[in-house]
């Protein structure tokens, strides 16, 4: 029988790294690691636990690995777990992944480390064929619980998904509802794809089509069921007589929902969830309908399997046991036409000026519900693209119209329209509000909305920017020593700008045929503002400003030269759409495995943890910008021509107020309150939020521009002459030609003299 000896000469490594990974002791390399899997494999080397064994007592703990426990069902389940091992003398050791693959790797790997008696298993990626190969070798008894690889022989415990929703969605069928929605979890899960298949076979039965929009597969979270929520109600004139979900999560967040659009739950639709109805107490909910499945006998009969297991392991014969779910849908009564609901009755309007940016503002038309419903006052939306957006604000306070009241604008806009009597001062009605400021992040008040120590805005969002990147290329050790045979630099997360054009320029196929992916990054400098805020952080890494102390704009100079080098030379490295994209585009770059790295304002992210949308959603990493991140945002302010300050006053307040703080934020928004970084829910969701928190408080503002005689400049106008002496370059860069350094240095000369131009 082969030996770790055996293995160690088959893999070209030291005994010591073969015990290393085998025990999970210490992270070996990707290639170290593939060898040694493969030695083991060919030699059917397995993994003994008789020599610790002589060493140590034997270990009689149960390794319990979950995603979490605040879904109800599955906290059961573990207490059911250990309620039947309590009987016996056994300790637990528990651990949760968060539904974060990586996690959930090292935490079995500790478990077979620790030689633990058995384990019970809540996977997160039941297609990771590896860590269950691993299992298998270990030889410890386990038991997995819903998930499983489809084709492993292994302990298995589920339920019928299909029998129970086609059962369900038959009834409702038969009691004359024709609008089912089913929101599910994951369809990488096989219980997802097994629910939908019955749901989808009782229409069949039935004869009848059902409605594939209102069919929506998510995260199986309540954040992401808020969503799947909005996405049902917003704009439906017909909204669904019955909502079926996966998870009692889903469930949760689709009522939320419900409350954002005050949707009168009992008497508009009915929630069906997958739950634990019979031995629910504690978590009664007469809005929420559950089928009846006993987490307290799945948990039961998982212990009861594994502890034959463990006591007949040689003869022990693997089963998969499959739990019947039942349901009593007796609250819902047969299908009638409702009454025609009555509709919102509005005291008054105002119109509000928005930035047309999907990402950041789409999600504040999703809840103006909320506001209609609680104000009473209807809102005109108006949209202007964020290039034109200064000019059009401008031109409008110049015509003296007085048809918009609210107006959202660029953070770094509000000393200059502050400063000419656009903005109406709010402190009055602050004042007269009892406004309260403490749930703002700290210093966002500053910033965002005061000027002369008067408050001309409320923080609408605030943002900064984050470095994302693929941890699988960042982790690969043959890509680390081709890089060190190439470039003779280290592989690891860029701290310079420098470093990240490096690592840019190793994962472009134009510049590295090898590279695993076609882009080092992607970038999108499509305008002026997008451009400033790609520049002043490789300015800023250089120790360099637009502005010296004198407040005098100093373009040529060493600093500057270098981070424009910089900048251009990263153009290089980027997907090719460049100066077409959208921030949210670059988004979409990442998201389909196209590029190795991403700067991006975090508010655009979003989407990245999304299991329906991204391909790397359990590979990626997130760290500060090398240097300094832009303090990034957008302020709301009320027009000084507005007749209706007070409704305009009450928006605000709302849209950048606590209340739909979390909402907003699920939606895409960047809420500027701090209980969105202190959510445990959000952060779960949004892994970067602490580190996103760490770099606003550390982030850089940029400077307000002020002529000799203390007449503030227009910062846009700023902007607007570097992207026109830039842009030329740029095209030049985007058609494959790269500009020389006099070309670069006589562009900086031009600039700097009309910028000169407007400080006179």
């Amino acid at each position: 029988m082969a030996n770790i000896k055996d293995v160690a000469k088959r893999s070209g490594v030291s005994i010591a790294t073969v015990s290393n990974y085998i025990n999970n002791k210490k992270k070996v390399g990707e290639e170290t690691a593939a060898r040694i899997d493969e030695a083991i494999r060919s030699l059917n080397y397995v993994v003994h636990n008789s020599g610790r064994e002589l060493r140590m007592q034997k270990n009689n703990d149960i390794g319990i690995v979950f995603p979490n426990i605040s879904d109800p069902y599955l906290e059961k389940i573990i207490s059911s777990i250990k309620g039947y091992f309590s009987q016996y003398d056994q300790n637990f050791v528990l651990e949760l992944s968060d539904n974060n693959t990586e996690k959930e790797t090292k935490a079995v790997l500790n478990l077979i480390g620790r030689s633990v008696s058995g384990i019970i298993l809540y996977s997160c990626q039941p297609d990771n064929l590896s860590i269950f190969e691993k299992l298998e070798r270990s030889r410890i008894p386990y038991v997995l619980i819903d998930h499983k690889p489809q084709e492993l022989d292994c302990n298995f415990i589920s339920v019928d998904h299909e029998d129970l929703f086609y059962r369900l969605t038959k009834e409702v069928l038969n009691k004359g509802f024709r609008k089912i929605s089913m929101i599910l979890g994951p369809y990488e899960f096989a219980e997802n794809r097994m629910a939908l298949k019955g749901y989808q076979e009782a229409f069949v039965d039935k004869d009848i089509s059902y409605e594939k929009n209102i069919v929506i597969s998510t995260t199986a979270i309540r954040e992401c069921g808020f969503r799947a929520g909005i996405q049902l109600f917003e704009g439906a004139d017909d909204i669904p007589d019955i909502i079926f979900t996966t998870s009692y999560r889903l469930a949760e967040g689709i009522k939320y929902a419900m409350k954002i659009y005050h949707i009168d739950e009992r008497k508009h639709i009915s929630i069906v969830t997958t739950g634990d109805a019979v031995d629910d107490v504690f978590y009664h909910d007469e809005t929420i309908i559950k089928t009846s499945r006993s987490a307290y006998n799945m948990g039961e009969e998982a212990g009861k399997l594994l502890l034959k297991n463990i006591k007949s392991p040689i003869v022990f014969e693997k089963e998969e046991l499959c739990f019947q779910d039942s349901f009593l849908l007796k609250d819902i009564k047969d299908y009638h036409e409702s009454a025609e609901e009555n509709s919102l009755i509005f005291e008054d309007e105002i119109c509000v000026l928005l930035l047309d940016d999907e990402s950041s503002v789409s999600g504040l038309s999703k809840l103006l519900i909320d506001f209609y419903a609680k104000e009473k006052i209807n809102v005109r939306i108006k949209k202007v693209l964020p290039e034109n957006a200064f000019e059009y604000i401008c031109d409008y306070f110049e015509s003296g119209r007085d048809d918009i009241d609210v107006i959202l604008f660029d953070l770094p806009w509000l000393p200059y329209f502050a400063d000419k009597g656009c903005l109406l001062c709010l402190d009055e009605m602050m004042q007269d509000s009892d406004f309260h400021t403490e749930h703002y992040l700290t210093g966002t008040m500053d910033h965002y909305s005061m000027f002369k120590n008067r408050h001309y805005a409320l923080p609408y969002m605030a943002c900064t920017q984050l470095l994302f990147y693929r941890k699988s290329l960042f982790q690969s050790e043959s890509i680390a020593r081709d890089l060190d045979r190439r470039f003779m630099v280290p592989l690891k997360i860029p701290q310079t700008w420098f470093q990240f054009n490096t690592l840019a320029k190793y994962f472009t196929r134009s510049y590295n045929p090898d590279s695993p992916v076609p882009y080092g990054h992607t970038m999108s400098i499509s305008y002026p503002e997008q451009l400033v805020c790609e520049l002043m952080p490789r300015i800023w890494d250089y120790h360099g400003d637009l502005y010296n102390s004198q407040n005098d704009i100093i373009i040529n100079n060493h600093a500057i030269k270098k981070g424009l080098r910089s900048l251009l030379e990263a153009v290089q490295y980027s997907t090719p759409e460049f100066l077409s994209d959208r921030p949210s585009d670059t988004v979409q770059h990442f998201m389909a495995g196209e590029t190795a790295m991403l700067c991006t304002f975090y508010n655009y992210a979003t989407d990245i943890v999304e299991r329906s949308n991204s391909s790397i959603v359990n590979d990626f990493g997130y760290t500060t910008l090398p240097g300094t991140s832009v303090m990034a945002g957008w302020c709301l302010g009320i027009s000084h021509n507005s007749k209706k300050a007070k409704h305009a006053f009450k928006f605000i307040k709302w849209a950048s107020g606590s209340e739909i703080a979390i909402a907003h934020t699920i939606l895409g928004g960047q809420s500027p309150n701090i209980s969105v970084y202190r959510n445990y829910d959000m952060v779960s969701l949004y892994p970067w939020l602490p580190k996103a928190l760490w770099g606003f408080e550390k982030s850089k503002k940029r400077l307000t521009p002020i002529t000799a005689d203390g007449k503030i400049i227009s910062e846009k106008g700023e902007e607007d002459k570097i992207y026109k002496y830039l842009l030329p370059m740029l095209k030049k860069l985007e058609s494959g030609s790269i500009p020389d350094k006099d070309e670069i240095q006589d562009m900086i000369s031009r600039m700097q003299r009309e910028m000169n131009r407007l400080f006179i």
